[in-house]
């Protein structure tokens, strides 16, 4: 409803330009300047640099998320619209950091827009629009080398852009390649839910594994809906991970078993990256897994659409979406 008032007032406001008052209703649901791309220095090479960068992508991003928490689809049709039409984020990188935060803006992009009932099945102009941008992202993270060359949690994240997108856009070939990419993670994880590459990471390792979750648990709820089991693969290896995840949240010194380097997290760490307890909540019901959430709700993530916990959790918005998607008769493998 607020964001319904500001575009009346920014319609208002357009017809009295002159009144002193109206830059004070500027609509949250203006996009701002269209970014041509992403090409910013590295979080830990120059996080001064990246932290000014990132800036214009977050804003819009944020822009993006409140209308989706709103329930506002217009708004948010408006604002991704915008910047389909300039083609925004297609320009080319130069360095590295762009790729993987282009991949990561896309995955929100996309579950966002899934969190409204039959946005998959309805093509007006603005969503073709939308949708046929959101390919051309996706078909960039695919081929993009800069991530393809890692093997580790970036290539998982990678996965999850290309199977939202797929899924958002009935695009096999993007999921299946999103799946290859989730599997390739699935694949890595140890017979006690350790991965070798995240352990390299020292200080981090811990941050890192939580990290690498995320997105194998989100892909594996979108492939669900596909009729794809990506939970009992490689003999369970991500309920595997997320027990070693929750562990450690309970009792971080449980990661001593894996790493005797003192670990450091992100105040983001134990906060709004355990969203994938949500979904994971939802299908598993771990009992564990709910005293964590209870003091740290409400989810809300940047790379995952917004409010996690109201589109995840028990009976959610997303929830039905996906219902709708598993009945439309498109199945991957």
């Amino acid at each position: 409803m607020l964001m319904r008032i500001y575009r009346v007032l920014g319609r208002l406001c357009t017809g009295f330009a002159l009144l002193a008052a109206c830059p004070a209703f500027a609509s949250p649901c203006d996009a701002p300047q269209p970014l041509a791309s992403i090409d910013i220095p590295g979080f830990y090479d120059d996080p001064t640099g990246y932290a000014r960068g990132i800036a214009p992508l977050h804003a819009y991003i944020d822009r993006i998320n409140k209308a989706a928490d709103a329930g506002d689809e217009a708004c948010l049709v408006d604002l991704l619209d915008t910047w389909a039409s300039a083609d925004a984020l297609m320009a080319p990188i130069n360095g590295y950091q762009g790729y993987y935060e282009r991949a990561w803006a896309v995955t929100d992009f996309s579950l966002a827009l899934m969190r409204f009932k039959d946005v998959e099945r309805r093509d007006t102009p603005a969503l073709k629009t939308i949708k046929a941008w959101l390919i051309r992202l996706a078909a960039s993270t695919r081929d993009a080398e800069a991530i393809n060359r890692l093997h580790n949690n970036l290539v998982y994240w990678a996965g999850l852009d290309l199977v939202s997108v797929g899924v958002l856009t009935h695009r096999a070939d993007l999921v299946d390649a999103g799946l290859a990419r989730a599997r390739e993670g699935i694949r890595d994880i140890g017979p006690h839910g350790e991965l070798q590459r995240e352990l390299k990471r020292g200080e981090r390792a811990l941050h890192y594994h939580n990290f690498a979750l995320i997105p194998l648990v989100f892909t594996a709820e979108l492939a669900n809906t596909q009729g794809i089991d990506l939970y009992a693969e490689n003999d369970r290896a991500i309920q595997r991970l997320a027990n070693l995840v929750i562990r450690a949240v309970q009792d971080p010194g449980s990661f001593d078993a894996y790493s005797s380097t003192p670990q450091k997290l992100f105040p983001w760490t134990f906060a709004s990256d355990l969203a994938w307890m949500e979904p994971y909540y939802a299908r598993f019901h771990d009992a564990r897994v709910l005293p964590l959430m209870e003091t740290r709700r409400p989810f809300e993530n940047p790379r995952l659409g917004g409010n996690v916990t109201a589109a995840w959790a028990e009976n959610p918005l997303i929830k039905a979406s996906l219902i709708e998607l598993s009945n439309f008769g498109n199945t991957f493998d």
